[in-house]
């Protein structure tokens, strides 16, 4: 009896352990599927400045580094938002950063970040990363976690250093963060 209720015991954990690691792995996926929907929205809420919009006739997000999004990017190409088709492309070049309307900075690029920021100085690129001090460091928009939720904070020094303009609805979805003010309160 006691071999049974043994057996019993560790198959009823292997299953406990087994449904969490799936449910993990789900969550995971439905996080990338998520932010992908926000960078589509980001898109749709910010105006570029004409000049820089008038040489294409597409909007290009691109990836810097590894994608993260696990394919969910994909059913963006060939959509139009804003009177404009969107175009991916993934980039390892910080030289071709600068023909970009969002750029997602993988977080695994954390240290090439700085560089990158200064080639991007002046241009209207919309930057978005999920590394950690991202809004903080310079960058646009930052994913974060807060309460089992994906967060969302906005740089607005940032969006205008590159002559953006976020429309109020996109403020809705972020936090504002500012960081200048933060460093001068130190």
């Amino acid at each position: 009896m006691a071999f049974l209720t043994r057996y019993l015991y560790r198959a009823m954990l292997w299953l406990v352990l087994s449904a969490s690691a799936n449910a993990a792995e789900t969550l995971q996926l439905h996080e990338q599927e998520i932010k992908a929907g926000l960078l589509y929205n980001f898109l749709k809420y910010t105006d570029w400045p004409p000049a820089g919009m008038e040489k294409s006739s597409s909007i290009t997000v691109c990836i810097f580094g590894g994608d993260p999004f696990e394919g969910y990017l994909e059913p963006m190409a060939g959509r139009t938002v804003n009177q404009r088709e969107i175009a991916l492309r993934t980039i390892h070049k910080i030289e071709d950063a600068g023909a970009c309307h969002l750029l997602f900075v993988n977080a695994g690029e954390k240290e090439r970040w700085p560089q990158l920021l200064e080639s991007l100085q002046g241009k209207p690129v919309l930057t978005v990363s999920d590394g950690g001090g991202f809004a903080d460091a310079g960058g646009a928009i930052e994913f974060g976690r807060k309460d089992n939720h994906i967060s969302v904070n906005l740089n607005m020094e940032a969006v205008m250093a590159a002559r953006l303009h976020v429309q109020d609805r996109l403020l809705k979805l972020v936090t504002v963060v500012h960081p200048a003010a933060r460093e001068g309160g130190r």
